[in-house]
Parts: structure tokens; sequence; C-alpha cells
């Protein structure tokens, strides 16, 4: 066997530094999608953040229950205005920086709020916050969809998890956190974490696989907004996410006013109602690619059929009502993956963040007018029945519209 030369182990270490260099820098699909899924449960618990303390903000404000309730819609308010300039950029540039910089925005937004509990500008406030957050979840539902381009609906169904994760946690540890530092504490308890997580993603995202991006013009891209099928998933994504966010904000004060009044058990109970997202969004997912793939508007119907009728029921069940409030949160959420199914599968691919975009625009519609809509149905009515008579009506709806829409 020869000897091996100095030029010999020169290159041999070159290979092996080249190996090394590219096991570093391999991309790792299933931590890039647990990194984006953390920053959405930070996110999702502090847009949530005040419905777990709205009966002590109404008695220190002195503001009304539909005032309350305004503090979620100007939230969502501020997304949908800004999702379509978002679902632009991130066909034409890349999302990472995008995330990097909104995310940051959150936390600074989010720190300029909790020292002033004050009515009139907590308000402009939260609508501040609301805007950055049109730069995160859009961008990293489309990055995910491109990171698992295989099996999209299973890996989107997944990251969807992460907004009811940090519905139910910030329903779940908000009643806790007013009680111990006071109500204005609950705008920052979940966005300080984000600043742990930023360094995180910014690492495991730094190697995405580069994906194809077609360029068009102003005008090609206006034109999809002329699809009447996006604009009909839209509208049944509406109906299902304002029952979502009803669901999620009122139920504690549903729940106090039939009687619960510890602190610990009413946290539990709330975020058990979104927190049954985490396992209804993947399996809506798995049902359209498996069980349901010849038609998955089977999924919807059933959700929205079932929904009605749990939604009639509730008012009149008192505690008696609190498996069905679970159910409802379930049923609410379960066709949310299929609409990112449908949206992706309606437009070319070249304008797949803006299908996604301008879906997720159209659908906070409902979630932005169902808080505010219900505490002013509270204030009028004194009872929860008007409420939740508007969202079995709501569900109505969205079953008439997926038969509206074609099979897919």
């Amino acid at each position: 066997m020869p000897a091996r030369t100095g030029r010999d182990l020169i290159s041999s270490g070159e290979i092996a530094r080249d190996r090394m260099s590219a096991r570093a820098s391999a991309f790792h699909p299933y931590a890039f999608l647990l990194a984006t899924w953390a920053l959405n449960v930070c996110d999702n618990a502090f847009y949530i953040a005040p419905a777990p303390v709205f009966q002590p903000m109404v008695r220190d404000l002195g503001i009304s229950n539909a005032q309350a309730g305004a503090l979620i819609s100007v939230f969502l308010l501020a997304i949908l205005l800004f999702q379509i300039p978002a679902g632009y950029l991130i066909d034409r540039r890349d999302p990472r920086p995008i995330i990097l910089v909104s995310s940051a925005s959150v936390v600074l937004v989010s720190l300029a709020i909790w020292p002033f509990p004050r009515y009139e500008l907590m308000l402009p406030l939260r609508f501040l916050a609301g805007i950055p957050l049109a730069f995160i979840f859009v961008p990293c539902a489309y990055l995910v969809s491109k990171a698992f381009a295989d099996a999209p609906g299973r890996s989107v169904g997944l990251f969807l998890s992460g907004p009811p994760t940090g519905v139910a946690l910030g329903s779940l540890l908000g009643p806790a956190i007013g009680q111990a530092f006071g109500w204005p504490a609950v705008y920052v308890a979940f966005t300080l974490p984000i600043l742990v997580l930023l360094p995180l993603f910014a690492f495991f995202v730094r190697s995405f696989p580069t994906y194809p991006r077609e360029t068009f013009t102003l005008p090609q891209y206006l034109v999809a907004f002329r699809n009447l099928e996006l604009w009909k998933v839209g509208a049944i994504f509406a109906c299902s996410y304002a029952a979502y966010i009803f669901y999620s904000s009122w139920s504690p004060t549903f729940l106090e006013a039939n009687g619960i009044r510890d602190v610990a058990l009413l946290g539990i109970l709330s975020s058990a109602i979104p927190a049954a997202g985490i396992f209804s969004r993947p399996v809506g997912g798995y049902l359209a690619e498996a069980r349901f793939s010849h038609d998955k508007r089977v999924v919807p119907l059933a959700a929205f059929a079932l929904l009605a009728g749990t939604s009639v029921a509730l008012p009149f069940l008192g505690l008696g009502a609190i498996p069905l409030l679970i159910a409802g949160g379930f049923l609410a959420q379960i066709p949310f993956t299929v609409y990112y199914l449908f949206s992706a599968q309606i437009l070319p691919p070249r304008f797949a963040g803006t299908a996604y975009a301008f879906m997720n625009t159209v659908s906070l519609i409902g979630g932005a007018v169902s808080p505010g809509l219900a505490g002013y149905l509270l204030d009028v009515t004194g009872t929860f029945f008007a409420p939740f008579a508007m969202i079995a009506l709501t569900a109505l709806l969205g079953l008439l519209l997926v038969l509206w829409t074609r099979e897919r």
C-alpha cells in the first residue's frame, strides 16, 4: 500500500471539513417546524390574553362587555387589514427576515401596553400589536408547506396546532397571572419568551432549502382576487373562525356567570376549549388527505352541522354545558387545515402565499366581528342565549357555503 503524501492528507482533511460543514448546514425540517410552532404559540397566547381577565378589566376600567370584546376584535382587524400585503411580500421576497423583524415588533408593542392600563391607550396599542402578526403566521404556514412538500396537509395540520395551544395557555395561565401580578401583566407574560425563541428560529431556518419562486406583475396579482372559489373558501373559514374566537374568548365569562369562581379551575376549563384544536386541526388534515380524499368537504360539513346543534343547546345547560363547550372548540377548529389545502389548489403555485393570505384575511372578518358582537348581545339581552344563537346561525351559513363549493 503506497504511503499517503501531504497533498493526500490535505485533500482528506478538506473533504472531512466539507462533510462536517454540509452536516452542520443541513436543513432539519422538524426542528424548523417546532420553532415556527413555538413562535405562534406565544403570539396566540398574547392575542387571547385579555379574555381571561375580561371581568377584572370591566370592573377596574368601567367599560362594557362590548368594549372588552373589542380588545380581541381590534387585534384581529389589524391582522385582517395587513394580511394581503403580507401575502404579496412572501410571494416575492424571502419570508425569513420578515418573520424575525415582525416577531421582535410584537414584543416591543406588548411592552408598551403593560405600563399604560387605560382603555383609550390599550385599544390603539392592541391594533398596533396586531399588524406584525399579519407578517408572522401566514409566512410561517407557507414555509412549513414548502418544507414538507410531500405531505403538506399533515405538516400544516401540525403547525396549525400551535395557535390553539397558545390560546389554551393564555386561557389557562391568564387568570393566575392576573391574580398574582395584576391583569395588565397578561399583556407581556406571553411575549417575553419570544426573545428566547427568535435566535432558535434564526438558527433552524438559516439553511432552508431553495424553492421555485415565479415573478409576476401587479395586474396579474390583482386578477387572483377575482377567483370566486377563493372567496367561497374564505367565507367558509370566516364562519369557522367566528365560532372558534367566540368559544375561546367568551367561555371564561360564561363559566364565571354559571358559578365557577376558583381561578385555577376557571383557567383549566377555559383552556380546554381552544386546546381541543391541538388535536382537531391535525385530525382534520389527516381525514382530508386519507379518509375523505375523494371529497374533503365532508370534514367541514359534518363540523358545521354538529356545531350548530351544540351552540343551540349550550345556554340552557348551565355547568352541564362544560363538555359541549369543549366539543364546540373541537368542532370549530377541525376544518381549519382543510381550508388551507383548498386554497393551495385554487390559485397557481406562484400565488401560494397570496392564497393563504387572502383566505386568512377573509376568515379574520368572522374572528374580528364575533367577540365584539357577542359582547354587545350580552349587554343588550343580559343572557348568553343570543350570542350562542348567533354562532349557531353562523354554523348553518358555513354549511350552506360548503355545499356551494366544488368537490376537491
